[in-house]
């Protein structure tokens, strides 16, 4: 059974940053949902928290919650995907469609960091990894098709634009995460003057200091927020990072919190020369190409049935992998029994034969392995099953 439990930008973020799982503790939180089912991908970003699973039965959703420590009392606020509809959610997750900037690319990084973390955890999810392979592999034909990359859309894109609107030529950031990346990115060609970096120095940061060091330098918190007239938030810790006190009296500025849970306290909200726009809020103002990109994405969604019939394909004939591994294993087993019958021949005599006999085998085992396929295309699977099993097992 494959499904998905999620929560996304369609409920707010005051009420989402809720069920945002940290970044550190998500190996954490997969071995404990690894009691639950054999499977487990968690997909969590700013706009939203997803649950991949795989197993013999579904799971209720309260023990999840109970797993997770999380309010029950939200439970109707979250979705469950199941099977085909759960393959063609994440497809189109990865495709664009779910993004609250409709075609934006950043969620592709996003479902590949997701499965590269459910591996630290160790154990194997052959099911979950071949479902979000296929939908990258969807995901870079569907936005070559739709050819996104010609309107391209980025939360650095629309922020931009509002600053070249205030003419506001100094900015902060803090949190020099992905996010961090993307905005260090897009104003290393754009006209603003200063770009002061808060937080921790990593390779990736230092190369835009080093390549422009009259634009972009390292700075104190305070003092950076002193000098700029916008602080661009993106951390991923799990409490407020900037506070009050930490704005200086009076002080005209223009902040955008794009962290999930939020990285700007309540009562920074409260401040008379202070305007806070929340994540939410950066999605609303995506006008950039908008029309056009959905068109492009509506024209292209054809790739994406292909891509969701063709796993479900590969999901239904998994119901053959043990006949297939027994008929391997019968077959070296054979080629083993006629070898020892052998006389006239080395050790090293005996091993090239057996190779070569296994060799042949192998190759009987893959065409009849194509013939099952096609017949369980064509809807009788189970009968040519039967015959496969009578003429290589028996």
């Amino acid at each position: 059974m494959l499904w998905v439990v999620g929560i996304n930008h369609k409920v707010e973020v005051d009420i989402r940053q809720k069920f945002s799982l940290i970044k550190t503790k998500l190996q954490e939180k997969l071995i404990s949902l690894k009691k639950l089912a054999n499977e487990v991908i968690i997909l969590n970003t700013c706009n939203r928290t997803e649950i991949y699973f795989f197993s013999e039965e579904y799971v209720d959703i309260e023990k999840i919650f109970t797993e997770l420590d999380w309010d029950k009392r939200y439970v109707h606020l979250f979705y469950i995907y199941k099977d085909k509809d759960c393959i063609k959610h994440l497809f189109e997750v990865v495709c664009g469609f779910d993004s609250l900037l409709i075609g934006e690319d950043q969620i592709v990084a996003q479902v590949k960091e997701a499965k590269e973390i459910s591996k630290l955890v160790g154990g194997k999810n052959p099911v979950l990894e071949r479902l979000f392979e296929v939908a990258l592999k969807c995901s870079k034909e569907f936005r070559t098709k739709a050819r996104l990359n010609e309107h391209p859309i980025t939360i650095a894109s629309v922020v931009g634009k509002v600053l070249k609107e205030s003419n506001i030529r100094k900015i902060a950031i803090i949190g020099l995460g992905n996010i961090g990346i993307l905005f260090c990115n897009y104003f290393k060609n754009s006209d603003v003057d200063k770009v002061f970096l808060i937080g921790r120095k990593n390779e990736k940061i230092d190369q835009f200091v080093k390549l422009n060091p009259e634009k972009f330098r390292y700075y104190d918190k305070k003092e950076a927020i002193l000098e700029a007239q916008c602080l661009i938030c993106s951390t991923s810790a799990p409490h407020s990072v900037v506070h009050k006190d930490d704005i200086p009296e009076g002080k005209n500025l223009l902040i955008f919190d794009l962290a999930v849970p939020r990285d700007v306290d309540v009562e920074v909200y409260e401040l008379p020369n202070v305007k806070v726009i929340d994540i939410d809020q950066v999605h609303k103002m995506d006008t950039i190409n908008k029309e056009l990109r959905i068109s492009k994405m509506q024209e292209n969604h054809h790739i994406i049935d292909k891509y969701v019939a063709e796993f479900i394909d590969w999901l239904e004939f998994r119901q053959y992998k043990s006949l297939i591994e027994d008929m391997k294993k019968h077959a070296e087993l054979l080629c083993k029994m006629q070898v020892k019958k052998l006389k006239d021949f080395n050790n090293e005599e005996r091993e090239k034969i057996e190779e070569l006999l296994l060799r042949i085998a192998n190759l009987y085992i893959d065409r009849a392995v194509e013939v099952l396929k096609e017949a369980h295309k064509e809807g009788s699977g189970e009968i040519c099953s039967n015959l496969v099993r009578r003429i290589f097992l028996k």
